[in-house]
């Protein structure tokens, strides 16, 4: 069997392409498990930061480099202020198509050209949507509580506001975005889910679609590791310092604001919050401080940034509480991650999270937006932390069978072959 991925990252071959940090993550650990399945041929197809196509083949597997930044900067400029995607296009696909021949396409999200530059280039019949986070639901809660786009253009830095790289000119690229997201979803036949929520969304958006249920592997070192916590005091109230984790990435709508409002109310415990994923001189940060008047940590916030596999989970091992943010998210990786350690999370109720965590039995949920009640729970748990150590241990136990790398594994190549069969 033939399978052709396309991606948003070089995966296993990141260092090639110019990746030089910590590889293509979750995806990196999927390729190496089906790459190394008898009988597959596996081909990688992405956008990189590139002038030139490139390809290569890296034990098994073939990559084809799609470069991304191959215009000048007048072009760049002014795609920047009118919101232009830059992925609709490309000459390279009908050579990829060809080169390759595959049986089967699985695209990797719908946030990417990718749906889009295909329609017309291969059939229905062999195309699988594996949905990520979903532009549409997300472009209605882009901007926090209290931020309009126009409050966020006048706080920007000066170079932003001329670049056009501003998180309001960020907005008006991700509308794009969400209406070339419905058109490929109203497009294409077969989609790959985990969530109530994602594949509701696709019902309603094209009635016609056929819908697979198929959990994710997360990255390797997660299934070895386990948290160390559950030796802690049953009151935590007291102790010298109480460490909370946060992963996030740079946008506006992750909740890092909800951060620092939240800490402001749990000032009389001595609260160590880390939030991995951004630096400290983040342009969201700077924008989010200058945005709630921020001047000044009366507890501490400490910015580590992108993190190696090995160090974040050394921190995530030690710390009491895992908080997730975010204003939307389907099924975050950080949140499935922290449960398959064996962390206490607490994330908020949104998007397809409520499929990942039974609040009070696997974790704990609580609504977007409301500082009040992450407080709350924040402050309660701290002083029942045995509460916390129960539902760590059930989520565990809940992750580990659903994350399970050979039914994941499975069940791929089971919907490879429904498709292969036209959906029979």
């Amino acid at each position: 069997m033939k399978i052709l991925w396309f991606t948003n990252t070089p995966s296993n071959a990141s260092l090639e392409f110019g990746n030089n940090r910590f590889g293509g993550g979750w995806i990196s650990s999927l390729e190496s498990k089906i790459s190394n399945v008898e009988g597959v041929s596996l081909a990688l197809c992405f956008f990189y930061n590139g002038v030139k196509f490139k390809k290569l083949q890296k034990n098994n597997v073939i990559y084809y480099g799609i470069p991304l930044n191959n215009r000048n900067l007048f072009s760049k400029f002014i795609s920047n202020h009118f919101g232009t995607l830059q992925d609709n296009d490309s000459p390279f696909f009908d050579f990829v198509l060809e080169d390759f021949l595959p049986d089967v396409i699985q695209i990797f999200g719908t946030e990417n050209g990718y749906g889009k530059i295909l329609k017309g280039k291969i059939s229905k019949e062999k195309v699988v949507i594996h949905l990520q986070g979903l532009t549409m639901p997300y472009s209605k809660v882009y901007f926090p509580f209290g931020f309009n786009r126009v409050q966020v253009l006048i706080n920007s830095n000066l170079k932003s506001f001329f670049l056009g790289t501003t998180y309001y000119n960020k907005y008006k690229s991700f509308l794009k975005r969400a209406d070339r997201e419905v058109d490929m979803i109203k497009y294409w036949k077969y989609f790959m889910g985990r969530t109530s929520w994602d594949k509701n969304y696709v019902l309603m958006t094209n009635n016609e679609a056929l819908y697979f249920h198929c959990e994710e592997i997360l990255r390797d070192p997660f299934y070895v590791n386990k948290w160390n916590g559950l030796d802690f005091p049953s009151n935590i109230s007291s102790i010298s310092e109480i460490v909370i984790c946060t992963t996030i990435n740079p946008n506006i709508y992750k909740g890092l604001d909800l951060i620092y409002k939240t800490l402001s109310k749990l000032s009389k415990f001595n609260i160590v919050w880390k939030i991995f994923g951004i630096e400290e001189s983040d342009e969201t940060n700077v924008l989010v401080k200058k945005m709630l008047k921020f001047t000044k940590n009366k507890t501490k916030i400490i910015f580590y940034g992108q993190q190696s596999e090995e160090e974040l989970i050394l921190h995530l091992k030690c710390c009491h509480f895992f908080v997730h943010p975010s204003y939307i998210d389907n099924s975050p990786n950080s949140v499935c991650e922290a449960m398959l350690l064996g962390i206490p999370v607490i994330s908020s109720s949104v998007g397809g999270v409520n499929s990942l965590i039974v609040h009070n039995e696997t974790g704990f949920l609580f609504n977007p937006y409301d500082e009040y009640e992450l407080a709350g729970i924040l402050f309660s748990l701290i002083n029942n932390y045995k509460l916390a150590k129960d539902t760590s241990i059930n989520a565990r136990k809940i992750a580990l069978i659903r994350h399970d790398i050979n039914l994941s594994v499975n069940k791929i190549f089971f919907i490879y072959k429904n498709i292969l069969n036209n959906g029979c």
